[in-house]
Parts: C-alpha cells; structure tokens; sequence
C-alpha cells in the first residue's frame, strides 16, 4: 500500500515538473535557454488560440439559454405545449453542457487563466536577452 501512494506521489512530481508553463509562473524564465522558450512562447500561444476559440463556443453555448426561452415562449403562445416543453429542456441541457465545457476546459489548459501572464513572462525575458546580446 505504501507502494501506491509512493508511486502516486512521484507520478505527481513528476507531471508538476513536466510542466513548463507553470514552472514559468512559479520561478520565471531565467533558467531556460532562448530556443526552449521561443517553443515555449509558440506552444503557447497554439493553446491560447484553441482556448479562446472553445472560449467563444461555450459562450454560444450559455448564450442559447435566452433563445431557448424566447422561443418556448413563442411556441406557447401559439399553443404547441410540447414544442415548448421540448425547448425549455434545451436550457438545462445547454447550461450543463458549458460547464462541462468549461471544467473541461479548465482541465485541458491548467493555466488558461494566466496565459497571458506566462506569455509577457517569456516575451520580456526573450527581450532582456535580445538587449543583452546587443550590448557585445
């Protein structure tokens, strides 16, 4: 048993330390070398972009609950009760599915929220190093 939990923790280490971009916002940039972080900067900014395009679909998602409510309410009002049902059990589906989307979201990119701060990390540090080098 105390096998499992040894390997549980080490596997855990071990993903933690895998993780550059968190280790960007935990130590900064320095120890990196310039190539690691200009494929860094780009893995970056490739998930910053398939993270706001998923983004904008979930807020479609969330944001077809008013339609779904307006157009309930219309078929109501024309007297189709189970058209309208039928909508109305669309906003529950709809909410549930955004935030599925946006745990998963969550999960998927772990430093989604403070990507834009990993990304002016790197480039400052890229910067630094680029004013550096002209000094010679």
């Amino acid at each position: 048993m105390k096998d499992f939990f040894l390997q549980r923790l080490l596997q855990r280490l071990e993903k933690d330390g895998n993780d550059d971009l968190a280790l960007i916002m935990e130590f900064g940039a320095n120890s990196y070398s310039t190539e690691e972080l200009s494929i860094i900067l780009r893995q970056v900014s490739e998930q910053k972009e398939i993270a706001s395009l998923w983004q904008h679909r979930l807020f479609l998602v969330g944001f077809s609950v008013s339609f779904w409510i307006a157009v309930a309410f219309i078929a109501a009002a024309c007297h189709a009760q189970l058209l309208s049902f039928l909508l109305l059990a669309m906003v529950p589906v709809s909410l549930l599915l955004a935030l599925g989307g946006h745990f998963y979201l969550r999960r998927t990119f772990p430093v989604y929220r403070n990507i834009h701060l990993v990304a002016s990390i790197i480039q400052q540090e890229l910067d630094r190093r680029k004013k550096d080098a002209s000094i010679f």
